[in-house]
C-alpha cells in the first residue's frame, strides 16, 4: 500500500498540476517540504524522549534491586549482632608503677 512507483508519482504530480495550477504548485511543494521536516523533527524528538524514559525505567529497576540487596545485608548484620549476648567490657588491668632501680 505504501509502495509508490514512478508512474504513480507522475500521475499524482499531473493531477496536482491540473488542480492547483502551475503558479501555486511550487508554494504548495515548499510548504509540504517544511511540514515534512517538522514532522520528522518531532518524530525524532519523541523517539529520543521514549528512549530516555526507557533508560530511566531501567535505572529505577536497578536502584530498587540495590535497595533490596542493602536491606537484606542490613537485616543479616543486625540479626548477627542481636543473636550474640551483650557482654560487659572488661576493664584493662592497671599497670604497676614503674620500678626505679636506683631507688633505696
Amino acid at each position: 500500500m505504501g509502495n509508490f512507483g514512478f508512474q504513480e508519482m507522475l500521475l499524482v504530480a499531473a493531477v496536482a498540476l491540473l488542480v492547483f495550477g502551475p503558479e501555486r504548485l511550487p508554494e504548495l511543494a515548499r510548504n509540504a517540504g517544511k511540514m515534512l521536516a517538522r514532522f520528522r523533527a518531532e518524530t525524532s524528538r519523541s523517539i529520543d524522549d521514549l528512549k530516555r524514559a526507557a533508560d530511566l525505567e531501567d535505572l529505577d529497576r536497578e536502584l530498587r534491586g540495590l535497595r533490596s540487596d542493602l536491606s537484606a545485608v542490613k537485616s543479616s548484620v543486625t540479626g548477627a549482632f542481636a543473636a550474640e549476648p551483650v557482654r560487659p567490657r572488661a576493664r584493662p588491668a592497671e599497670a604497676p608503677p614503674p620500678i626505679d632501680p636506683e631507688a633505696p
